[in-house]
């Protein structure tokens, strides 16, 4: 039986409210359960490739923040089910 495939982004937070408020293992588990649930089959993870313009605005986000938020990091979830 074929499969179908899906791509989904998991996007984290940076910064200080990153560090304090965010778990990447505690998201990213409940997304792939959530996920799952609903037929979905985690087929692998992707990370994300990070060039200079992005690193520059993260940084400029920081500073002008005050060191509490920047865009962090993210991830492509390629998932996998039969077709119907």
């Amino acid at each position: 039986m074929p499969k179908i495939n899906k791509i989904e982004r998991m996007s984290y937070s940076g910064g200080l409210l990153g560090v304090l408020f965010g778990s990447s293992r505690g998201k990213l588990e409940s997304r792939v359960k959530e996920l799952n649930d609903s037929g979905w089959n985690l087929h692998f993870i992707h990370p994300e490739s990070v060039n200079l313009i992005l690193w520059v605005l993260r940084l400029f986000l920081l500073l002008c923040t005050l060191g509490l938020w920047t865009i962090g990091s993210s991830e492509l979830l390629v998932l996998e089910r039969e077709e119907d």
